[in-house]
């Protein structure tokens, strides 16, 4: 049976920190994720061990799905990276991932966080807008093979006084 007929319950998921062992599978789902920023597979591993990082993965029943990267300076983070699985997409993963990395931000007293998009990627828009990013901006040529513009976006958190 393929991941993708398997009964949703059937397949136990969670989100957890990346070891450096992850990294062949961020670069496999990468293989198959074009839309998502091509880095090499010894990035990550730097990555994490970089002061501000946040890398989360997505295990399925032990394997890896799905990762998100984001960084953090100051009050300010910003998601670098989101891909999952051909096999695992539109199962919530990306969601529960982003969703996983604005919880730590907001932990760490983060006020805004900004990302960008390639303007065509239609399913990466609708899951921003659905976690409360809004659109802020554009650069340009941001993107190559293809070319294209980057749409920037951004979320503020609201602070809530004691």
């Amino acid at each position: 049976m393929a991941p993708e007929d398997e009964p949703l319950a059937a397949v136990a998921w969670r989100i957890r920190a990346f070891h450096p062992s992850d990294a062949q599978a961020i670069s496999d789902i990468l293989r198959d994720s074009i839309e998502a920023a091509q880095w090499p597979a010894e990035s990550y591993v730097k990555f994490a061990d970089a002061a501000g990082g946040v890398l989360l993965v997505c295990d399925a029943n032990t394997l890896v799905v799905g990762f998100v990267a984001g960084r953090q300076t100051a009050d300010e983070a910003e998601i670098l990276n989101i891909a999952v699985h051909p096999d695992f997409r539109r199962k919530g993963i990306a969601s529960a991932l982003l969703a996983a990395a604005l919880d730590k931000f907001r932990n760490s007293a983060v006020a805004r966080v900004f990302l960008e998009l390639r303007e065509s990627n239609l399913p990466a828009r609708i899951l921003y807008d659905r976690h409360g990013f809004v659109p802020s901006g554009r650069r340009k040529g941001y993107y190559q093979h293809p070319a294209e513009d980057a749409l920037r976006m951004h979320k503020q958190f609201t602070v809530t006084l004691d």
